[in-house]
């Protein structure tokens, strides 16, 4: 397979046929595409798209013979052209001419304007789709251009599988990385459109979804079923009218397809690494440094990337509990030292596993179930929350396709073990109660960020040796949510460890823990929402009566402070 050669001569003989086939119309502009997928010794055959100046609908296909060969003419009017560049009004029947390398014949200026209005389009539904799938982490990623063209070229296979074949000439032929500059070329050009809008941030050869697009994003949202359901209503209709016009030339392509994927064999040869794993191409920063999306780097992997020299050294690796989560305190002794480290497994919660989380806390707070879903949460939580002051763990590493977390390990001691010292005491430690109302103080800090933490149980929380606060598990957090849950769930299940304890010394943990959250900017309203019954009932399963209503009563008692 070459790419067929369109010489002066050639051009010239193309151009007068175009003005033949035009008759009484003017052309607005015409181009020769699917030059690339000449097979060498078979006759020519030259395809044209023809655009033509019209006040009425033109949709037409007709075949010439042509030097020993034949030349194709898919023509349409300018108003349909430009319906099928802005929105893919025909399927993109006609734009997808434009995606891949064409030569222009006429107006070559106007068919650059176009091709990098229609990639423009991609790249802004490539956008979309990233925010749709990836919310919390979207502003983190970083995006190399050449990602948009093969995600583009990936979305219309597997929309209409034909075209497949000719994805596969641009990607097989001699002329691979020619093919790929000149698609590239459109496709940078309408990044830098998107770049003056504010819609991207461009940087060390990256691309960055900036804040704008995210919000614009989730503004149109709201609007994403009316307006699938529009598009399919158009598409039905005029798809209807046309396709009894364009079916030879849709008819061609799915020939091609059939023939070139006849022999089952020969499609298990067939590897296009580009289009199969276009995520390579996103990228995530980590201490250790950029992570692509399709890293599959494993535990043991990791040990041997991190700690190449692992000779003599003894490596173990220890559950760290958890009926819900898996996570794994990874030790590694070398050199007479011990450096641990945490591994965070990411699996989907299905069945027995996710029944009692839904029943603890069914109609009042819902829960991320799938591991992708936590994952992303973990991960862009942790760096908002780090960018802005708080105390987490560092990311040492991601492996987005085993769902692993590699994090540093936090050592002190876990808040519940303090609580349980203070309910089982038979004095109140003032240190320990300072503690409480710093911890209080601190997810004032986190709420003040428009975060709520979503699972705010002491077991969540490390108190370190100089006395920081740190914030261990962010897979349920959500920027926007609910932060009276985060008061009711610390405040209701840390009751629970006093289950033989008086009610004075419940209120007097309550009361350290609302004066440090509200003396540190903490909402009222979220402290008098949190001894709402809808949150009480979900406690009362395991905090006893009396330790509930003294909770309670402290919440209720704002207006004495």
């Amino acid at each position: 397979m070459t790419r067929q050669v369109l010489d002066d001569l050639t051009r010239s003989e193309i151009l007068a046929l175009c003005k033949e086939e035009a008759s009484s119309f003017n052309i607005t502009a015409a181009l020769c595409y699917d030059l690339f997928m000449y097979i060498q010794n078979e006759k020519p055959r030259f395809s044209v798209l023809m655009i033509l100046d019209s006040l009425k609908t033109i949709l037409r296909y007709r075949t010439r013979p042509f030097k020993d060969g034949e030349v194709s003419f898919l023509i349409a009017d300018r108003k349909t052209f430009e319906k099928d560049v802005a929105s893919d009004w025909l399927g993109g029947l006609l734009v997808e001419n434009l995606l891949t390398p064409y030569e222009p014949i006429i107006n070559p200026s106007f068919l650059w304007e176009k091709e990098v209005h229609a990639k423009k389009r991609l790249i802004t539904e490539a956008l979309d789709n990233l925010v749709l799938e990836y919310p919390q982490m979207s502003q983190e990623l970083l995006i190399k251009p050449e990602y948009f063209m093969f995600e583009a070229m990936t979305r219309k296979a597997s929309l209409y599988p034909p075209i497949m074949y000719k994805f596969l000439k641009i990607l097989e032929t001699d002329s691979k990385t020619e093919n790929l500059n000149r698609m590239m070329n459109g496709f940078d050009a309408a990044l830098k459109l998107l770049a003056r809008e504010g819609h991207i941030k461009q940087s060390d050869g990256f691309v960055k979804v900036a804040a704008r697009h995210i919000d614009s994003f989730q503004r149109r949202k709201k609007r994403t079923l009316f307006i699938l359901k529009s598009a399919r209503d158009i598409f039905l209709r005029h798809s209807l009218e046309v396709f009894p016009k364009m079916v030879r030339s849709m008819l061609e392509d799915y020939g091609r397809y059939v023939e070139y994927f006849r022999d089952p064999e020969s499609l298990k040869m067939i590897r296009l690494p580009e289009l199969e794993e276009i995520k390579k191409h996103i990228f995530i920063p980590t201490s250790l440094g950029l992570v692509s999306f399709s890293d599959k780097t494993t535990i043991e992997d990791f040990v041997r990337k991190v700690f190449p020299d692992t000779c003599g050294s003894k490596v173990d690796l220890e559950r760290l509990g958890g009926v819900l989560n898996a996570v794994y305190s990874l030790k590694i002794h070398r050199f007479g030292k011990e450096q641990k480290i945490v591994v965070k497994v990411f699996k989907d919660w299905y069945g027995w596993k996710w029944f009692p989380l839904k029943l603890w806390a069914f109609g009042t707070r819902g829960f991320s179930v799938l591991g992708k879903s936590r994952l992303e949460s973990e991960y862009a939580n942790n760096l908002y929350l780090s960018k802005n002051g708080c105390n987490v763990p560092l990311i040492i590493h991601v492996s987005p396709k085993e769902r692993l977390i590699f994090q540093e390990f936090i050592g002190g001691e876990s808040l519940s073990n303090i609580i349980k010292r203070i309910y089982s005491s038979k004095q109140l430690d003032p240190c320990l109660i300072e503690t409480v109302k710093n911890v209080g103080s601190e997810i004032a800090k986190v709420h003040k960020l428009n975060l709520a933490l979503g699972d705010c149980k002491p077991e969540n929380i490390i108190v370190s040796q100089d006395n920081r606060v740190w914030f261990l598990d962010l897979e349920q957090a959500e920027r926007g949510g609910d932060q009276a849950w985060d008061l009711a769930e610390f405040l209701f299940y840390s009751g629970h460890y006093g289950f033989l304890s008086s009610a004075d010394v419940a209120q007097k943990v309550t009361k350290a823990f609302i004066d440090g959250y509200l003396e540190a900017g903490g909402n009222v309203e979220n402290v008098e929402k949190a001894r709402s019954p809808r949150y009480i009932k979900v406690f009362s399963f395991f905090t006893p009566p009396h330790i509930l209503l003294a909770i309670s009563s402290v919440c209720g008692k704002l207006d004495e402070r």
